[in-house]
């Protein structure tokens, strides 16, 4: 808050409130009982919503007090909301540029972000909606795979890059960018994942994949077909996990064994593991693989499946 200006029949000095001193006949500062009664309020209404008992020998009490408040609405980390990007399809338009070593990559401004802000290390957060500033990363080093990831510090949207792999467990703490790699986990709810980022020879342009963050991402694959691997994009800043929402006869043979194989967990009556080409889903593409075999060996089996993947 600034002190009034100083004026001559308010009797400030530097611009401050000063006594009265008869011994000079300097005369005190003159201000409006409803403006000082209205400002002192304002100060101790802060003050007791943080739990704390006014005192005149304490200087420091309105910046504990808002510390304190600022902290009321904090939540454990378990019941906060995954990031959320305010575009149509929840992703940040990252750019690549070509540069000496392996390229850069910048983030634009003014992109609406829900993402939480930490207020207890690795225990609690509040959530946050801040634009983005524009940000440039350091030149990239050659042959190698990064993660754009951002965060909120100091209650501004931080963003930064750091090498990994997508095999990369999330840290207990939630959160990364201290670390030389392993920047390659899930979005949190305190550490967003916004792209992968692969950089090939000197001078090249960085080839980019976008990530998609919502609080909520979904997606259906329909087939109609036999034996075989499916398949469809998806790009997410989270690994999903994949529901069979209906299957059923196609061409009216009618099967003695099928099955749409989209998730880690079966086997055939070998023992060997089913799994679709290309492997199992992943952030980038939901994969399944539609088993179903005739009655009647002559005839080749056909189904209908629909898979949602949701996360």
């Amino acid at each position: 808050m600034d002190y009034p200006k100083s004026v001559p029949s308010s009797g400030l000095v530097n611009g401050r409130f000063v006594d009265e001193n008869p011994l000079t006949g300097t005369p005190g500062s003159l201000i409006p009982a409803v403006w000082g009664n209205s400002v002192t309020e304002e100060l101790l209404t802060v003050i007791r919503a943080a739990g704390m008992e006014p005192s005149e020998s304490e200087s420091d009490q309105l910046l504990r007090a808002l510390r304190n408040v600022l902290t009321q609405d904090a939540m454990p980390l378990s019941a906060l909301a995954f990031p959320t990007v305010a575009t149509a399809d929840g992703r940040i338009a990252v750019t690549a540029a070509g540069a000496s070593a392996g390229g850069t990559v910048s983030v634009p401004g003014g992109v609406l972000v829900s993402l939480c802000e930490e207020v207890s290390a690795g225990t609690t957060a509040r959530p946050r909606t801040l634009l983005t500033n524009a940000w440039n990363s350091t030149a990239l080093d050659i042959n190698s795979t990064y993660f754009l990831r951002m965060q909120v510090r100091g209650g501004a949207l931080v963003c930064y890059v750091q090498k990994g792999t997508d095999a990369d467990a999330v840290p207990a703490a939630m959160k990364g960018g201290t670390g030389a790699s392993g920047g390659g986990f899930d979005s949190t709810c305190i550490d967003m994942l916004m792209a992968k980022v692969v950089t090939e020879g000197a001078g090249t342009v960085p080839k980019l994949t976008l990530l998609a963050n919502k609080a909520r991402l979904e997606a259906v694959g329909v087939w109609s077909g036999a034996n075989g691997n499916y398949s469809m994009p998806l790009n997410w800043a989270r690994k999903p996990r994949a529901y069979v929402a209906g299957i059923c006869d196609f061409d009216d043979n009618v099967k003695t064994d099928y099955g749409v194989i989209s998730e880690p967990i079966g086997v055939n009556i070998t023992g060997k593991q089913i799994m679709p080409e290309g492997g199992f889903t992943d952030r980038y593409m939901g994969r399944v693989a539609i088993i179903a075999w005739a009655q009647n060996l002559s005839a080749s089996g056909l189904m209908n499946a629909r898979v949602r993947w949701e996360v």
